[in-house]
């Protein structure tokens, strides 16, 4: 019986092991989202310090967003934070009607809450910032307001994310497979939480950060890319890589080679692309380093999910992308 029990005991540690390490590296992400958020909240609407710090809190945003389940999920998924893509163009109808009507709502958290989830997030205040039919206003008009507003929304959404993480989901995470814990009754099951939701990151990055903009080779559409009047289309795809990455490898613990030599390989490719707003995907040089990105990111996820897999002793549940 003990020889037994020692057995499963060596075959269960590494799924013990690789999600303690990865909840260290998730509390982290959730941290450094929440840092950077309070400085963009403290801004000024106008000038440098917004724009860095504009820059540095999305950064932290697509770090943390690759761990989706949990906290993030209670607060309504990624789209609270990041509305895209916006194929409807709701994002700009929503901040003109607020602007049109002078809309209280902003004053006051309860009421912008209810007001369209387009209006909220990096992507209009990427608008707001960057947007020549938005970003010509004064330090006291309405739309200075507007930007406060957004900001404060986005550092009290990632207050309230780090916070859960803090004081509860990280012992829901710890504690799977113990007698009360109704999240996850395995450890497994916390596990699979992770691989799937590190997947569908992956997923996002090929089939819309990348196939979005890159269209057809007759009808490239580079203004469908992601934050693209920041020059943060190429910027996000590459924080979020340098996080999946990071969690991969705790994840992992040294089981991974083939995905470690891909991300590897991933975190130098991205800096040869000096098109960050993917801009000039018409080039046909252009075009085909990012269709060597896309291929490259396919790659990663593919070795992810066989070798974390196998690693862990889990396969892939369902993500956000999946349909019904």
């Amino acid at each position: 019986m003990r020889k037994i029990l020692s057995i499963l005991l060596v075959v269960a540690s590494p799924v013990f092991a690789g999600v303690d390490k990865g909840l260290d590296v998730t509390l982290e992400l959730y941290q450094r989202f929440d840092d950077t958020a309070k400085s963009l909240a403290q801004s000024e609407c106008r000038g440098d310090e917004i724009i860095e710090n504009y820059h540095r809190a999305y950064d932290a945003w697509n770090g943390a967003s690759i761990v989706s389940f949990g906290p993030l999920e209670q607060q309504g998924g990624a789209l609270v934070l990041s509305f895209w893509p916006d194929k409807k163009g709701f994002t700009a109808k929503a901040l003109s009607q607020l602007i049109a009507d002078q809309d209280e709502a902003i004053y006051a958290p309860d009421e912008f809450a209810s007001v369209s989830i387009a209006a909220h997030g990096f992507l209009a205040l990427d608008m707001m910032l960057f947007d020549q039919r938005f970003n010509q206003f004064e330090q006291d008009s309405y739309s200075c307001q507007l930007v406060r507003r957004i900001t404060q929304d986005i550092a009290d959404k990632a207050m309230k994310m780090n916070v859960a993480w803090i004081n509860d989901f990280a012992q829901t995470v710890r504690g799977a497979g113990e007698p009360n814990n109704t999240t996850y009754f395995t450890k497994e099951e916390a596990a699979q939480a992770y691989l799937t939701s590190l997947s569908g990151a992956f997923e996002f990055i090929e089939t819309s950060r990348l196939a979005r903009p890159l269209g057809t080779l007759e009808r490239p559409r580079p203004k469908r890319a992601e934050a693209w009047r920041s020059a943060r289309a190429l910027p996000n795809i590459n924080a979020t890589i340098t996080a999946l990455d990071h969690m991969i490898r705790a994840l992992g613990d040294d089981a991974t080679p083939e995905t470690n030599e891909t991300m590897g390989a991933l975190l130098r490719f991205i800096p040869t692309i000096d098109d960050p707003a993917f801009a000039n995907i018409t080039d046909m040089g252009t075009r085909f380093q990012v269709e060597s990105l896309q291929t490259m990111v396919h790659s990663a996820n593919e070795a992810m999910s066989v070798e974390l897999g196998t690693h862990l002793g889990v396969n892939m549940g369902f993500n956000a992308l999946d349909g019904d």
